[in-house]
């Protein structure tokens, strides 16, 4: 996978060699919002929640399976940097903060106690640094310009963690997380998108397909699943 995005690296740029004195470079920054979630044979819509009754830092609380097949919102921010190739490719390169994870049900408590139905929201969230090169085509150019582009995401794992929040027998509300753990996996991405640009500002879509299998222990796969809309502005524009 590495070695397609080097390729598609490589191909932008021999793409450009016939007409460096055509380039318009931008810089552009962005933040943005949208969904994520899993999926894959491992991953569910319920789940049982285990409490082991013991103190920190012996007190380890665990869903017995983590990957949610729920929609989750997540959020972004970042730069991007645009080289238009000729009058229909543009080559994308954008570096970006990302904080997504997927949700579902916790059905179940277990505890030393006893255990009891509930119905509560679990969500498990990781935070990345990605990095998206992408090979666009514009469609349609006037007063607005739509364009379609494609690449490879490859996401550098920071940090990730949790949140229980849930009713016990009582009907007492119940929030339990933690963070500081560290993702399961370096994630890489195939991505599609479109955005629209008039002037300096766009709205660019984005939808990010997973191809590495977050379990890492145990049968099955869990392969991440994005959706992101993001509002860009143009900070830097000239020819090169």
């Amino acid at each position: 996978m590495y070695k397609i995005a080097v390729l598609l690296i490589a191909a932008s740029l021999t793409l450009s060699l016939p007409s460096w004195s055509q380039k318009r470079f931008t810089i552009s920054a962005f933040a943005g919002s949208g969904v994520s979630y899993f999926r894959g044979s491992a991953t569910v819509s319920n789940s049982v929640y285990y409490r082991n009754g013991l103190s920190f830092p012996h007190g380890i609380d665990t869903m017995v399976n983590p990957y949610g097949k729920k929609a989750y919102t997540n959020w972004l921010a970042g730069l991007q940097a645009d080289v238009t190739l000729s009058s229909k490719w543009i080559l994308l390169l954008s570096a970006q903060f990302e904080s997504s994870g997927g949700k579902l049900t916790g059905d179940s408590v277990i505890s030393p106690s006893g255990s009891y139905k509930t119905t509560g929201t679990f969500k498990r969230h990781y935070n990345y640094i990605s990095i998206n090169p992408q090979i666009g085509r514009i469609i349609f150019q006037n007063a607005a310009t739509l364009a379609i582009h494609t690449g490879i995401d490859y996401a550098a794992k920071l940090v990730m963690g949790y949140n229980f929040d849930f009713k016990d027998q009582n009907g007492g509300r119940n929030i339990i997380g933690g963070s500081g753990g560290e993702p399961e996996v370096n994630d890489v991405r195939i991505t599609f998108g479109a955005s629209v640009t008039r002037q300096k500002w766009s709205i660019d879509f984005n939808y990010k397909h997973g191809i590495v299998n977050y379990k890492n222990y145990g049968p099955g796969n869990v392969y991440s699943r994005l959706l992101h809309v993001r509002l860009q502005h143009v900070l830097l524009a000239k020819k090169i």
